[in-house]
């Protein structure tokens, strides 16, 4: 199997890379990693190379990027790697790896890169985003929320549906979750979706995966809570440099 040496490892540093697809010449899978992180995509699970797991956080063994790697193997064919920058420090590569993500439709990556909120968006979406007001976290209670960071182009492919895509596939701890009176839904930094009640239940079809069926905050349903958090923009402590998973939770630190 193919690595790299000692010697070049600890020369490379931190690097980010792309899986391309030989068949089509599709880039599907952009990912900032040191070592032969780059290399362990080319097994058919990536749970042991070198008797490491190289499984991203929110993945599992049925994603989309394992899938097709298994089926690009299966037709004889070999996953195209390429190295686009490298001798990085590790935040260097997670804002290449970001910037990469950005520019390639129909990724198998899960999350959008890290720090996404400050990703790519048109000049009326970051006049918008900066000109909003931070909501306020003075008078709120414990565990009164968690927010759930959305990407646009899944809620572009669920038809809109700001719902449909903050409700679900999460790896999540569920004792976790159901503490949360309210889950917020976060889009470019902007709260664009508030829900109560909200009951967690087992994907149907994800395992370890879990979704989330709740009611839709409205002004006319509650307004106070709807002016509170509605078209508000995070806290910066949600917002900081590294941040990449898409679940958060209400901390007791202000």
């Amino acid at each position: 199997m193919e690595y790299f040496s000692k010697n070049i490892c600890k020369k490379l540093g931190y690097y980010v890379y792309r899986l391309v697809d030989p068949r089509n010449g599709q880039t599907f899978y952009v990912g900032k990693g040191k070592d032969n992180r780059v290399f362990a995509h080319i097994k058919e699970s990536l749970i042991n190379f070198n008797g490491e797991s190289y499984l991203e956080e929110d993945e599992d063994d049925t994603s989309a990027k394992i899938q097709q790697i298994r089926e690009i193997k299966q037709a004889g064919l070999n996953v195209i790697m390429f190295i686009h920058r490298w001798g990085l420090q590790e935040n260097e590569a997670f804002e290449v790896e970001a910037a990469l993500i950005d520019c390639y439709s129909g990724l198998t990556n899960k999350q959008a890169g890290h720090d996404s909120e400050r990703g790519v968006a048109n000049i009326e979406m970051i006049k918008r985003t900066l000109e909003l007001k931070i909501f306020d976290e003075n008078n709120v209670s414990d565990k009164e929320y968690m927010i759930i960071k959305i990407r646009q182009d899944f809620v572009t492919e669920r038809g809109g549906s700001i719902y449909e895509t903050v409700r679900g596939h999460w790896k999540i701890d569920p004792t976790k979750v159901r503490k949360y009176k309210y889950v917020l839904a976060s889009l470019y930094g902007e709260v664009v979706g508030i829900y109560k009640n909200v009951h967690w239940k087992q994907s149907p079809t994800r395992e370890g995966r879990y979704v989330f069926v709740g009611e839709e905050i409205t002004i006319n349903s509650d307004p106070e809570v709807y002016n509170k958090y509605m078209h508000k923009r995070l806290p910066e402590r949600y917002m900081k440099k590294g941040i990449s998973n898409p679940i958060l939770y209400q901390s007791d630190k202000k």
